[in-house]
């Protein structure tokens, strides 16, 4: 059995428990997942081939050096991103939605990996036609495309094309959060893993440029400065999210002015970037005129960057060592009901006991 072949008989081993359209959506994306794995090719035979330009080489070249690098700091070696999806050129989307005058995402229920607050597409089309029938269920509605795909582990999960035009900082940092995933996963908490494995990226790129290229190299420093200008902007939309979230728990007001003040509030979006002390605000304020923001996208927002204070000081704690850190991290969250509150918990600890 090939490998694409076995990844469409598991999408037909969970159907018989699906409801009919989200069985056409699994047997869909089994169909393009597929397609995907199957056309993946060892790394070394590409490169011994030959046929990339010359910027894709070195960027997939570096992909063995990120990962033994990573390892190196205690992350778990793995055989995903060994492979290269050779000639795959489609572009994965993901779509998020959620109740229009509150944080409650939708959600969607599938065999083996649970319940999920968000949906990938191989296709744009159906994506959109997705996003039509839900914002005429009355959610609010967020697409975008998404550089990279995982199965968390239950396939080798392959190179995209498209990664090989990023920056080596985009690169590297995408390699040591699939990582993170492969080395700690708390089942049941997509957004505790979600953040877990940002902060592990960001943590281990910073590390990665300095020892490859020596401190405050030209590549670290960019990277610096648009990561402080990034903390500064998530602490915007961590403000506007609480401002938000105020209004729609008050049960003393009306529908109609909930309504009213949530446009208000992200009207104000694009005037508490502008004030928030970034060094370069303007990409951040184009891209809030150019796409807007509203709930699927603030709460998938908060799903991928919650409490990287908490995170931050257990890495203190044990000396800035990433393995360290993860092994805390697993101790601190086993058998826990709430992941983020247990590491609250750990986090606030210290800061009593320093």
């Amino acid at each position: 059995m090939t490998v694409g072949t076995g990844v469409l008989v598991a999408a037909v081993l969970g159907s018989a428990l699906l409801p009919g359209c989200t069985l056409g959506y699994v047997l869909s994306s089994g169909y393009y997942q597929a397609e995907l794995l199957a056309s993946r090719r060892p790394i070394g035979k590409v490169l011994e081939e030959g046929g990339l330009g010359a910027g894709q080489e070195q960027r997939l070249r570096m992909i063995p050096e990120i990962k033994a690098y990573g390892k190196g700091l205690g992350l778990s070696a793995t055989q995903n991103y060994d492979t290269l999806a050779d000639g795959w050129d489609r572009t994965i989307w993901n779509l998020s939605a959620c109740d229009p005058l509150s944080f409650t995402p939708a959600t969607w229920w599938f065999p083996i990996v649970g319940r999920v607050p968000y949906l990938g597409y191989f296709k744009e089309s159906d994506a959109r036609t997705r996003e039509t029938t839900l914002l005429a269920e009355g959610y609010d509605v967020h697409v975008r495309t998404a550089g990279a795909y995982s199965t968390l582990g239950w396939f080798r999960d392959p190179v995209l094309p498209g990664m090989l035009r990023w920056s080596e900082a985009e690169l590297s940092e995408t390699v040591f959060h699939e990582l993170a995933h492969a080395t700690l996963w708390v089942p049941g908490s997509v957004g505790f893993n979600e953040s877990f494995a940002n902060f592990v990226g960001e943590a281990a790129v910073q590390r990665y440029l300095a020892d490859r290229y020596g401190p405050g190299n030209e590549a670290l420093e960019s990277l610096l400065r648009s990561e402080r200008d990034w903390a500064r902007f998530e602490a915007v939309l961590h403000q506007l999210y609480e401002d938000l979230d105020t209004v729609y728990r008050d049960t003393t007001i009306t529908v109609e002015e909930k309504g009213a003040r949530k446009t208000a509030l992200y009207a104000s979006l694009e005037s508490r970037a502008l004030t928030a002390g970034l060094e370069d605000p303007m990409p951040y304020v184009n891209s809030i005129r150019r796409t807007g923001w509203n709930n699927a996208r603030l709460m998938q927002f908060q799903v991928y960057n919650t409490d990287a204070a908490s995170f931050e000081a257990i890495l203190v704690r044990n000396g800035g060592d990433l393995g360290k850190f993860i092994d805390e991290i697993g101790t601190i969250t086993r058998g826990a009901k709430d992941p983020f509150a247990a590491l609250s918990l750990a986090a606030s600890e210290i800061v009593q006991n320093p």
